[in-house]
C-alpha cells in the first residue's frame, strides 16, 4: 500500500508550497485565529483582482489548518448551486470554512451573513475570497465590525518576486526584470515564467507586456472578465490610457452619459482614488492598453485622440500650475510609445515640482554644473543666472534637486555671443534663415542638470521636460527653439528629439572645457502647435509617416482654393464643392471641419492687423473692401495689404499642417 507521503496529491501540495511566496501577514493572521481557543474573528474576508493569489492563499491556508487537525471544508461559488446550501463538517477538529470566487454567489451575501456563518460553532473560522470587499451589510452591523477581518490581496514585493524566481529556477538577475514587467502580480508571473521556458529566451529579452500577447490576453480576461458590456470595457480601456480618468474625460472618450460608467469603474478591485480622479493599478492599465494596441489598433487610436483632444481643452482653458497638471496628463499619454520609457520616469512623473532660482540655491546650482560639466560650464552658467535674457529655474523633490536656464536670444548683445559660443552658433542659424517678425521670439534651452541623476530618468527630468512641453503649449510668437541642455552623446538623445520634431543643427556643436554641446532645433515659423501634436500623437501611436507621399494638392492649387474657401466661409454650400474637402486639413468631405479648420488658422495669426482684416473680410463679411477698410478705420491700400499677409499666412500654416506629417524630422 502507498504510504500518504508519496501520493501524488502530497507532491503537488508540496511543490505549490515551495513556490508560495508572500503573505505572511495573512498566513499569521490565519494561524492566530486557528490556535486560538476563541478566535478574535470568526470571518476573514480577502479580497483582491482576478489573478492576484486569492484562490493560491486558500490552499496554503487550508494545509495549515488540515495540519493543526481542523476540520476543512473548501467551497468554490462558481461550482455552488444559486441557492442556500448546506455544510458538513466531519467530526472532530476546530470547523473552517473556506469559500471562493465569493462573487459568483453575491446573491446570498445576505444569507451567508445573517444564517450560515451565525449557525456554525462558536470556534469556527470562515474565510471568504473574492474580487470586491464585503458589501454594506457587513460594515452596517457592529457586531460583524468586531468579529469581521478584512485585507486587500495586494501584489508581491520586489523581494518576494526575486524569491519566486529563485524557486522557479531562474537566473539571479531575473528577478528585477520580473518585478518591472509584472509589478507583482502573481498570475503575471506565472504566465511570465511559462513564456520565458516556452521560447527559451532570457528575462533580460522581454522588454515589455507588448512583447508576449498571449500573457496580455491571459491577464486581460482577468481584468475585464465580468463587465457588464462592450461600453463598460470601452471605459477600462479609457481608463488604462488616461492618467486620471473623471466623468467629463469618459463622456469625452466614449461619447456617452458617464455617469454610471464612472461608477462601475469606481466599484473594481484594482481600481485606486486620488483627488484627481480614479485610477488603475499599473499593470491592469499595462494589460488592457497593450491588448487593445494589440487587438484593435484603430480603436487604441480613437481612444488615444479623443483623450488627448480633451486634455488639450484644459490646456488652453487654464493657465499657471493648474495648466502644468493638465500639460502632465497629456504627457502620460506618451507611454503608448515604447521609446517613451526610456526618458520618463512614469512613477514619478509628479515627483518635483518648478520654483524660480533664488540667492539660496545659486551654490548648489554652480556646484552641480561643475561636478558634472566642468568649470567653465559653472562660470557660463553662473554668468546666465544673473542676466535679464535668461529664465533660472529649480526643480525640488522629496530627494532630488535640479535646475535649467533657458536664454531668450533676441536681446543679447555681441559680449553675449561672444561670452558662449553655443549661443553664438544658435543666433547665427537664426540670421542665416530669414528675418523675423517683430514680435517673434528665439528661445535656447542652454543646461539642465540633476543633482544625482545628471541627465538621466527622473523626477527632476520629467518635471523639466513637461515644462518645455507647457513652454511650446503657451508661446504662439515661438519662431526658433533651441535644445542643447542634454551632453554627452548625441546619438543617445537624438531619438526623443526627433520624436518631437527637432533636428540636429550641423555645425553648431561645441566643445566648452570637457564638454561636448550638440544642438538641436525646431523651425516653428507658420507651424501649429495643434500640427505638432498630431505628429507627435502619429509617432506615439507607432504610426510614423511611410514616406514623403505628393500632397492631394499641388503648393499652388492648394493656396487658391483656400483663399476661395475663405471667400466662400459663410456658404456652406459652396465649401461643399471645395477640392480641400479631399485634403487632410479638414478631413475627407466635411465642410465643417473645413470651416472650422479656416476659423482656427485665422485665429491662430501673431500679428493682429492681418488677423483683423480677416476676420473683418471673411468672418464678419463686410460687403466690399472698401466698407471693410471704413469698419477698421485705415486707408484702402493699407487694408489691403495687411489683407494679402493675413491669406498668405493662412495659407502657410495650413499646407505645414497637411503636410507636416510627411516631412523627414
Amino acid at each position: 500500500m502507498v504510504e500518504p507521503e508519496t501520493t501524488v496529491a502530497r507532491r503537488l501540495a508540496g511543490a505549490r508550497r515551495r513556490r508560495f511566496v508572500g503573505r505572511a501577514r495573512e498566513v499569521d493572521l490565519f494561524r492566530e485565529a486557528l490556535t486560538a481557543s476563541r478566535p478574535a474573528f470568526a470571518v476573514l474576508y480577502v479580497h483582491g483582482p482576478g489573478g492576484v493569489g486569492k484562490t493560491a492563499l486558500l490552499a496554503v491556508l487550508a494545509q495549515e489548518a488540515e495540519r493543526r487537525g481542523a476540520g476543512v471544508v473548501r467551497m468554490d461559488g462558481r461550482a455552488l448551486e444559486p441557492g442556500p446550501f448546506r455544510v458538513a463538517f466531519a467530526e472532530g477538529g476546530r470547523p473552517v470554512l473556506f469559500i471562493d470566487t465569493y462573487e459568483a454567489i453575491g446573491g446570498l451575501d445576505d444569507w451567508v451573513r445573517e444564517t450560515l456563518v451565525p449557525g456554525l460553532p462558536e470556534n469556527a473560522v470562515v474565510v471568504i475570497a473574492g474580487r470586491r470587499p464585503p458589501g454594506r451589510g457587513w460594515a452596517a452591523d457592529p457586531g460583524w465590525r468586531e468579529l469581521l477581518r478584512v485585507v486587500r490581496l495586494g501584489h508581491l514585493s520586489a523581494a518576494e518576486v526575486r524569491e519566486y524566481a529563485r524557486a522557479e529556477g531562474l537566473p539571479e538577475d531575473a528577478g528585477d526584470r520580473l518585478t518591472t514587467i509584472s509589478h507583482g502580480h502573481p498570475l503575471a508571473l506565472v504566465l511570465l515564467t511559462d513564456a520565458i521556458r516556452t521560447d527559451g529566451t532570457g528575462p533580460d529579452r522581454v522588454g515589455d507586456l507588448r512583447e508576449v500577447p498571449a500573457v496580455v490576453g491571459r491577464l486581460a480576461e482577468c481584468f475585464v472578465d465580468g463587465a457588464p458590456g462592450d461600453l463598460h470595457r470601452r471605459a477600462l480601456q479609457a481608463c488604462a490610457l488616461a492618467r486620471f480618468t473623471t466623468e467629463p474625460l469618459l463622456r469625452a472618450a466614449l461619447g456617452e452619459d458617464a455617469g454610471a460608467l464612472f461608477g462601475w469603474l469606481r466599484g473594481l478591485p484594482f481600481m485606486e482614488e486620488g483627488p484627481l480622479g480614479l485610477f488603475p493599478h499599473d499593470l491592469v492599465r499595462d494589460v488592457v492598453a497593450a491588448d487593445l494596441r494589440w487587438r484593435d489598433p484603430a480603436a487604441f487610436a480613437v481612444v488615444h485622440y479623443r483623450i488627448r483632444d480633451h486634455l488639450m481643452e484644459r490646456v488652453r482653458a487654464t493657465a499657471g500650475e493648474e495648466q502644468f497638471r493638465w500639460v502632465l496628463d497629456a504627457c502620460f499619454l506618451v507611454r503608448a510609445n515604447p521609446l517613451s520609457a526610456e526618458y520618463w520616469e512614469w512613477g514619478r512623473l509628479a515627483g518635483a515640482y518648478t520654483d524660480l532660482a533664488g540667492p539660496g540655491d545659486r551654490a548648489a546650482i554652480l556646484a552641480t554644473a561643475a561636478r558634472y560639466e566642468g568649470a567653465e560650464a559653472a562660470e557660463l552658467t553662473a554668468r546666465w543666472m544673473d542676466h535679464p535674457q535668461a529664465l533660472t529655474a529649480v526643480f525640488r523633490g522629496p530627494e532630488s534637486f535640479g535646475f535649467s536656464v533657458v536664454l531668450r536670444l533676441r536681446d543679447l548683445t555681441e559680449a553675449d555671443l561672444a561670452a558662449d559660443p553655443v549661443v553664438a552658433a544658435c543666433w547665427r542659424h537664426v540670421c542665416e534663415n530669414g528675418p523675423l517678425e517683430p514680435a517673434e521670439e528665439v528661445v535656447l534651452g542652454r543646461f539642465y542638470m540633476d543633482r544625482d541623476d545628471y541627465q538621466g530618468p527622473g523626477a527632476t527630468r520629467n518635471t523639466a521636460m513637461a515644462k518645455q512641453i507647457q513652454r511650446l503649449m503657451s508661446s504662439p510668437l515661438l519662431a526658433y527653439d533651441f535644445i542643447c541642455a542634454f551632453t554627452g552623446d548625441p546619438d543617445a538623445v537624438a531619438p526623443l528629439l526627433a520624436h518631437i520634431g527637432y533636428v540636429r543643427l550641423p555645425g553648431a556643436e561645441r566643445r566648452i572645457g570637457g564638454t561636448r554641446y550638440t544642438v538641436f532645433v525646431r523651425d516653428w515659423r507658420g507651424r501649429t502647435v495643434r500640427a505638432w501634436l498630431d505628429m507627435v500623437a502619429e509617432h506615439d501611436l507607432g504610426r510614423p509617416p511611410a514616406g514623403p507621399a505628393e500632397p492631394v494638392l499641388p503648393r499652388e492649387e492648394f493656396a487658391a482654393e483656400v483663399k476661395r474657401a475663405l471667400r466662400d466661409l459663410r456658404r456652406p454650400d459652396a465649401l461643399l464643392a471645395s477640392p480641400l474637402l479631399g485634403c487632410r486639413v479638414a478631413g475627407p468631405g466635411d465642410p465643417g471641419a473645413l470651416r472650422d479648420a479656416l476659423r482656427a488658422a485665422v485665429a491662430e495669426l501673431r500679428e493682429e492687423k492681418p488677423r483683423t482684416a480677416l476676420e473683418c473680410a471673411f468672418l464678419r463679411g463686410a460687403p466690399t473692401q472698401e466698407r471693410a477698410a471704413e469698419i477698421l478705420g485705415l486707408p484702402l491700400s493699407t487694408y489691403r495689404r495687411h489683407l494679402a499677409r493675413g491669406v498668405a499666412r493662412v495659407v502657410e500654416l495650413l499646407w505645414d499642417r497637411e503636410n507636416e506629417h510627411r516631412m523627414n524630422w
